[in-house]
């Protein structure tokens, strides 16, 4: 019998052994690299990671019980079996039972509140109402039009923390009650010119992003590409910028975007946080402050922090420049100049009070 094995041992392969060492070394050199391996190389499911948010933490804790009675401790019974569902149907299918948008997001093109996510909601704010951004240049008439590559130089003694700039430049404003339009870089300076009166420094870059993008010949789709050269030239000269604010109007009709606070018509403000940049909860951070803010002194005028991301949006929005960077929407199409000058002076207000703080001035 000992004769036979050792028959058939010498017929063995000689890449045998070779091969099954390498099988049984290869999961401990694979686990060391991802281990290694710096976080932006590393592999990443946007489908799992939400999955993964919609599991309780309770069910981690039953985990970590098994290993450490210590977590036995205060463990309250609850029925989690609709998050299990939820996050097998999200990593297997990206669908959420929770989210209705998502049995139809992927199907029909240009779903754009698919990649939305309200983080805070404001009064009336829903996912039938949230901002919708522009796809393509506006056609209305913008009386003088700024010119590219404009900076607009406000008298002040004050170092320059705040840039004002506008991705969307050609976003005008047409109010029905027969007011003449007016171009989204007027509600900037609007807010500057509070600003400056409040001793914060502004700068206020006019550059015409629509121009650049005629000039070398590239799609609307490519606004945030050159807004980002935009801001980084503006951050080169003045390195003291550190509030970095991408004003934009939004295109929801006047019912949604104007509320009333102390008898006169006000235009709402959105924030909105690109979620597709490793440091983006710090902005999101950010942009809930100023909301809870705006909330504490105008009740109302602000219509929440918004998340995007997903391939119908930029996902970064040059928030990735600065942890206090933020996309503002102000007010909708049909905003009259005065409701914009009221909410420019309120977001100024606050917008000081936010910086004052944490500057200790």
């Amino acid at each position: 019998m000992a004769h036979i094995l050792l028959k058939k041992k010498s017929h063995m392969p000689v890449w045998l052994v070779p091969a099954s060492a390498f099988l049984i070394v290869m999961p401990f050199w694979t686990a060391g690299l991802f281990t290694v391996m710096p976080f932006s190389f590393h592999f990443a499911s946007e489908s799992m990671s939400r999955a993964a948010a919609e599991i309780p933490s309770s069910s981690f804790y039953k985990v970590l019980r098994l290993e450490n009675r210590a977590f036995e401790a205060n463990v309250k019974t609850e029925n989690n079996t609709i998050n299990w569902i939820d996050a097998a149907f999200d990593a297997a299918a990206s669908v959420s039972l929770r989210d209705p948008r998502t049995f139809l997001g992927k199907e029909l093109p240009g779903f754009s509140i698919y990649d939305a996510q309200i983080l805070i909601a404001g009064k009336g704010t829903n996912y039938t109402n949230i901002p919708i951004e522009s796809k393509e240049p506006d056609t209305l008439p913008v009386p003088q039009p700024p010119v590219e590559e404009q900076e607009e130089t406000l008298p002040s003694e004050n170092e320059k923390k705040v840039l004002f700039y506008f991705t969307h430049t050609s976003e005008a404003f047409a109010p029905k009650n027969g007011q003449a339009s007016f171009n989204i870089t007027e509600v900037g300076t609007m807010i500057a010119k509070n600003l400056e009166k409040e001793g914060v420094g502004v700068s206020v870059n006019k550059t015409d992003v629509g121009a650049i993008l005629n000039k070398k010949g590239k799609k609307y789709s490519a606004s945030y590409e050159e807004s980002r050269a935009v801001v980084a030239s503006a951050q080169k000269k003045q390195p003291s910028l550190q509030y970095l604010f991408d004003i934009h109007r939004d295109s929801q009709p006047k019912e949604i975007t104007t509320t009333t606070i102390n008898g006169q018509t006000m235009a709402k403000t959105v924030f909105v946080v690109g979620g597709e940049h490793a440091g983006y909860e710090k902005n999101a951070q950010f942009a809930s402050e100023l909301h809870h803010l705006l909330e504490k002194h105008y009740p109302g005028l602000s219509r929440g922090v918004i998340v995007k991301s997903g391939s119908q949006t930029n996902g970064k929005f040059n928030q990735d420049l600065s942890n206090r960077a933020m996309l503002i929407e102000m007010g909708g199409i049909e905003n009259t100049r005065e409701e914009l000058e009221r909410s420019a002076e309120a977001l100024a207000d606050i917008l000081a009070r936010y910086v004052k703080s944490e500057q200790g001035d």
